[in-house]
C-alpha cells in the first residue's frame, strides 16, 4: 500500500493550494481527482479582489489574467447605482482554466496530482480509490459540496449560477457591472470584461422558482440589450451560500473551500476562500498540527466570511428594495471610504 504524509481529495483551487503548501514544506503528498483535466469543468467567473490576491498570495502572472478591473458599477434594474472609478486596478478576472493549470504546474513547479482517479471512500487513515488503497497521516478534503463527501444543499442554501461568454466589445464605462434584480433573488447579474472581443455575462440566484438559469439570463438580456451578443461558450455550477462552518478539522482530516462554505456571500465569489482555506490546511498538515488550521479559520478566515454573510442577509432581506436602501446609504460615505470598502470585496 502506498503511504503519504497527506492525501488531498480534489484538484480544484482548494486542493491545489493545499498541494502548494505541502510541496513548499517538502512533504510527501498526492492530489486525487476523478476529472480528466485540470481547470475543467469551469467552476468560477474568475473575478477576484487584488487586495485579497496580494494578502493571501494568489498568483498574478499576466498570462493567466483575462482582464483587470479599475471601474466597478453596482446597479439595480430600476436605475439605482453606486459607480466607482479607480486610478489603478483593484481586481482581476482570471482565465479560470489557465489559472488552475498554473497552480498545478507552474506556481511551485509541477504538483503531484493524479487525474481520472476516483476516491470511493475513506476508512480511518486509508483512502480507497479506483486505482488501489493509499494510506496517509493527513487527509484534506477539497472536493466541493456536490461530491460524495459534501452535504446536499437545499434551494435556500445555494445559488445556481450560469454564465455565457459573449462576443461583445469592451464597455466604455466600467470593466465590471453587477445588477441586482428581483429576477435573481439573493444574487445578481454580472457583466465582466474578458478580452478585447468578449465579455462574461451571467446570473446567480436562489432557485426558488422553476425558471431555468438560461431563461432568466435571456429575460434580463431582453431588458438590457447592452449585454446581448453571440454566445461562445457557457459555464454552470452551484454556489453554497450559507453561514461558514464552525469546525473545519476532525482529527487529522481537514475540510476546505466550498465544503465549509468558504464563499463570499455578497459576491458569491469562492476563489479567495478556497485558496486561503486550502493553503492553510496544507500548512497545518505539513506542521502535523491540525489546530493550526482551525485557529487560522477561527481568527482570520471565518470572521472575514461572516462579515459577507451578514451583509448578504441585509442586502437581500426585502429583495431589491433592501439593495437600493444600502445604495442610498452608501452615497453618504466619503469617496475614500467607499472606494476602500467596495475595492476590497
Amino acid at each position: 500500500m502506498e503511504k503519504f504524509d497527506a492525501v488531498i481529495v480534489g484538484a480544484g483551487t482548494a486542493g491545489l493550494s493545499a498541494g502548494i503548501a505541502l510541496k513548499r514544506s517538502r512533504k510527501n503528498y498526492v492530489i486525487l481527482d476523478r476529472k480528466g483535466e485540470i481547470g475543467l469543468p469551469v467552476r468560477s467567473t474568475g473575478a477576484v479582489s487584488l487586495m485579497w490576491v496580494d494578502r493571501i498570495g494568489m498568483p498574478r502572472d499576466p498570462k493567466i489574467v483575462s482582464s483587470e478591473i479599475s471601474g466597478i458599477s453596482f446597479r439595480t434594474d430600476s436605475g439605482k447605482d453606486v459607480s466607482l472609478q479607480y486610478d489603478r486596478p483593484v481586481g482581476l478576472v482570471y482565465d479560470f482554466t489557465k489559472y488552475e493549470k498554473f497552480l498545478a504546474d507552474e506556481m511551485e513547479g509541477a504538483l503531484n496530482y493524479r487525474l481520472k482517479t476516483s476516491v470511493n471512500f475513506v476508512e480511518g487513515s486509508v483512502v480507497h480509490t479506483s486505482d488501489g488503497d493509499i494510506e496517509a497521516d493527513h487527509i484534506i478534503y477539497a472536493a466541493g459540496p456536490q461530491s460524495a463527501f459534501g452535504r446536499k444543499l437545499g434551494k435556500s442554501e445555494a445559488l445556481v449560477a450560469y454564465e455565457e461568454t459573449r462576443e461583445l466589445p469592451p464597455r466604455k464605462d466600467f470593466q465590471m457591472v453587477l445588477w441586482f434584480s428581483d429576477l435573481v433573488p439573493g444574487g445578481y447579474v454580472w457583466d465582466f470584461a474578458e478580452s478585447p472581443t468578449t465579455r462574461k455575462v451571467g446570473v446567480c440566484y436562489y432557485p426558488l422558482k422553476a425558471s431555468q438559469p438560461k431563461a432568466v439570463l435571456d429575460e434580463f438580456t431582453r431588458r438590457f440589450p447592452e449585454v446581448d451578443g453571440k454566445m461562445q461558450h457557457t459555464m454552470a455550477h452551484q454556489i453554497p451560500l450559507t453561514e461558514p462552518a464552525a469546525t473545519v478539522v476532525n482529527g487529522k482530516s481537514y475540510y476546505t473551500g466550498d465544503m465549509v462554505n468558504a464563499v463570499l456571500n455578497t459576491t458569491a465569489g469562492g476563489l479567495q476562500g478556497a485558496f486561503w482555506s486550502g493553503y492553510s490546511a496544507g500548512i497545518a498538515a505539513a506542521k502535523n498540527d491540525p489546530s493550526y488550521y482551525q485557529k487560522k479559520w477561527d481568527e482570520e478566515i471565518r470572521p472575514w466570511l461572516m462579515k459577507h454573510h451578514r451583509l448578504h442577509g441585509r442586502m437581500h432581506r426585502k429583495g431589491v428594495r433592501s439593495v437600493e436602501k444600502l445604495m442610498t446609504l452608501s452615497k453618504l460615505m466619503p469617496m475614500s471610504i467607499k472606494k476602500r470598502v467596495f475595492g476590497g470585496l
